[in-house]
Formats: C-alpha cells, structure tokens, sequence
C-alpha cells in the first residue's frame, strides 16, 4: 500500500461490487463465469411509472372551490397510496358518501386546488403493461357512442395526461384523460372501454469489473470479484465507465491540452498530469473518450462541462459520458509521482473508473481499478480492509501535519497546521468547533474546524 498525497493506491487487492437491477428480471451469468466490464449481469423489462392525473370534481361528481379540496382530501402531498385506496370523500346529502380512488399505487406529489386535481406519480414495479380505462362510465355515455367523443383512435400513440375524450356535462364539458402514456389498441364500443399498451423500456447492469462471478443474487444479478491494482481520487465528475488506459502527458506536472487528444482515444481512459484545459475535456466529449484519470481541474471549467453548478457533496448523476477523475484537487495539481507512475506502467490495460463522489455523510470517492493484477496464490486483502486500516493511520492533525481541506470555500487546497486552538472555535455559520490554523501553500493563514480537513 503506497499513500498519495490526496488518494490512495493499494497494489495487489481483492475488489469486490455487487452488480444488481432494483426490479426482479433475469441474471444472465452464473457462479464462476469470467466476466469483462461492458458484459451484461441482468436485466429486466421496466413499464416506467407515469404521473397520474386524478380530476377530483369528475371523480365525486361535484364542483370543489379552492378551500374546499383540502377538506375532501384523506391523504396529502408525500403520502403513499396503494391502488383503488380512497383519496378523497365527500358527502350529498344525508347518506349518500362518494369517493375518489387512486387509479394506481405511488405517492401523491401534488394537489391543485385552483383545479382540484391530484398527481399521483405512479411506482415502477407496479406500474401494469396495459391500462383499460372505462371511457363510457367517465364520460356516462352509452358504450356504444364512445368514439364519437374519442379524441383518439386505434394505433394513436397518446400522452399520460391528454384528453382521451370529452362529452357535454352538467358543468360544461367532461373530460376523460389518458391515465398512461402509450398506443392505443383498441376501443371497445361494447364495453365502452379503451385500451393502452404502454412501452416497455429493458433496465440492466454490467460487470464494471474485469473478472469473476463468485455470487448469484437471483433475480437481482451478482457479485462480482476480481484482483487489482486500486487508486482512490478526491474528487469525480460522471459515473462508471471503464476503457483502455492511455497515456496523454509526458509526466505528472503536465497540463492536458486539447492538441494532446485525437480520434485515437475514443473509448479510451486518459491519463493527464497535473490538469486539463476546457478545450481539453470538450473535445474527449467530442471525440467519444469515455474518461479523464487527472491531478487536478478548474471547478468553473467542470461546471461548464456539466452544463450545471458542482458542488462537492454529491456527484456521480451527471448526464455525461465522460467520467473526470481529479487524484489531488481543484486547480493545476502535479498527480502524486507514485500514482502518475502505477498508472503509466498500466498503458493499455483495462480499467474500470466511477466519479462518484460524496465528502459528506457516507464519505465516497471515486475510484481507479486495474484490474488484472498478478495474483500469485497468496492471501489478498480486500480493499476496503486497506481503506479502513488507511483511515486509522491517518490520525488526527497535530501542529506541522499536512492536510487537504476537503469542504468549500477551499476544496481540495494543500497546507500545513500551524497552531491548534486549545478552545472550540465559533464560526460563521454559528456552529462552535474544534479547529486547526492552516497555512496554505499560498501563504494564506485560514481558520478550519478540524472535521473538514484530512491529514497526509
């Protein structure tokens, strides 16, 4: 185990994820099986779940003001519901109750009162492949007089939420909406119904990894183990991808240039050195360079690459198809030598990266994992053995320990601990705590509690 100036390397670990769908399908592997990254563990055929439209004055059959429909209401915003349950009550007259049921199970995500309307979005497992809605009993017409009040017709393609059909009613018009969105197959004149084949969308995991199945979670997918040479970032931007390793920079104090990156390296991981211009990471979009293994970047740059602001909380959903891993921090950072130097022994090995970051709760970093590695018969710790172990070697910072700030203002900045204050200290945020005097490498003096600093 080697230990950066930022992230980590362990040479020589056990790697192990699990690789699972959230919704039961099939698992195409089984126990044993070599697996590469791009091949497929499971899969499984998802209806996704639509936003349901609940008309709560068609429904009950009377017309809500405004204040009334928070009164009529039996569940509210953020509530689940199971399909058919009652969402809604009034009363007419002496005995007679009426009730609006929810069409599906999901949660309900908004009430319009101006409309008195409710939005029901819809949960993915239980979302049915066809809908039938009873057009005749919403509109009370006769089944046999449906389409001439259809707006649509067999092979229409419609929108969750469109107007289905209208008739004339007691309040003007009466409306019956589309309750999901698809192709229309039939319309029934003597049921009165209509019905809605919705599209269904496949829903999969790959490996990730270069190597074995040593589990099968029926139904769900495996997990997956392999031995590797692992290198833990700071800071990511984008989700899993994995590619050959190419190296773009002659050594770890190098800036990544966009003149450096050529049709060559499409679908390739790039190796950088200590940063990457914003020229340089539009063209690897450009050009299908599927991710960026640097020492450091400009935040505003990946802001703009993102189309978004980044904070450092969480990242790893970006709609991207390059993942950008930073090994040191935000600005023009030399990759530590002994990172830049595992990683340019690998040229042309298969890597699998994961941007995925979160410095809050649940710290998560991204990752580099090559796989691969020798394994020559003896025992291989696992690396989140090597990680926990890590941590504890770490200790706390005492007056002359290297640290990284690892929370905003100053993300990723280098200093040195010059005075420990032997009081908490109250800081802006009127939150009194235990705090280090850093001197960064600039000279700046900054006051910083001790939670939102890693010692080296």
């Amino acid at each position: 185990m080697m230990a950066g100036r930022a992230g980590r390397i362990f040479e020589r670990v056990r790697v192990t994820r699990r690789r699972t769908i959230p919704l039961p399908g099939d698992v195409l592997v089984k126990a044993g099986d070599a697996v590469q990254p791009g091949d497929i563990v499971a899969r499984a055929e998802v209806i996704p779940g639509d936003p349901y439209v609940v008309d709560l004055q068609a429904e009950l059959g009377v017309r809500l003001a405004p204040d009334q429909v928070a009164k009529v209401m039996l569940r509210r915003v953020g509530d689940r519901v199971q399909a058919h349950e009652r969402i809604a009550r009034v009363s007419v007259g002496l005995l007679d109750e009426r009730y609006a049921l929810s069409p599906v199970t999901g949660v309900i995500e908004f009430i319009s009162h101006a409309y008195a309307r409710v939005l029901i979005r819809e949960e993915s497992q239980h979302a049915a492949p066809v809908v039938v809605v009873n057009v005749a009993k919403r509109l009370d017409v006769a089944p046999m007089l449906i389409r001439a009040y259809m707006r649509y017709h067999e092979g229409d393609e419609v929108r969750q939420g469109a107007i289905l059909a209208e008739s004339p009613g007691g309040f003007g018009l009466d409306y019956c909406y589309a309750p999901a969105t698809g192709v229309i197959e039939k319309v029934c004149t003597r049921t009165g119904t209509v019905t809605i084949v919705r599209p269904a969308k496949a829903t999969e995991v790959t490996a990730y990894l270069c190597g074995t199945v040593t589990e099968v979670l029926p139904e769900h997918g495996a997990v997956i183990s392999t031995t590797a040479d692992y290198i833990q970032g700071v800071f990511g931007l984008g989700f899993e991808h994995w590619g050959q390793l190419r190296v773009v920079t002659r050594d770890p104090r190098e800036v990544v240039t966009a003149e450096r990156i050529g049709p060559e390296h499409s679908g390739a991981v790039l190796l950088g050195g200590a940063g990457v211009t914003l020229e340089a990471l539009r063209r690897c979009l450009e050009l299908g360079v599927t991710g960026l293994v640097t020492g450091g970047a400009n935040h505003a740059d990946l802001c703009k690459l993102a189309g978004k602001d980044i904070g450092v909380g969480i990242t790893g959903q970006e709609d991207l198809e390059l993942t950008v891993i930073l090994t040191e921090g935000f600005g023009v950072m030399p990759m530590f030598p002994d990172t830049y130097e595992l990683l340019r022994a690998a040229e042309g090995r298969l890597v699998s990266i994961n941007g995925s970051t979160q410095v809050r709760a649940g710290v998560l970093r991204p990752e580099v994992v090559l796989a691969g590695s020798d394994d020559d018969g003896g025992s291989v710790r696992s690396v989140e053995e090597c990680l926990a172990e890590s941590e504890l070697e770490r200790g706390v910072p005492v007056v002359g320990s290297r640290v990284r700030l690892v929370r905003q203002p100053r993300f990723g900045h280098w200093g040195r601990v010059v005075e420990l204050p032997a009081e908490p200290v109250l800081f802006e945020t009127e939150a009194r705590l235990k705090a280090a005097k850093v001197e960064l490498e600039g000279g700046e003096v900054v006051l910083v509690p001790l939670t939102n600093l890693e010692v080296i």
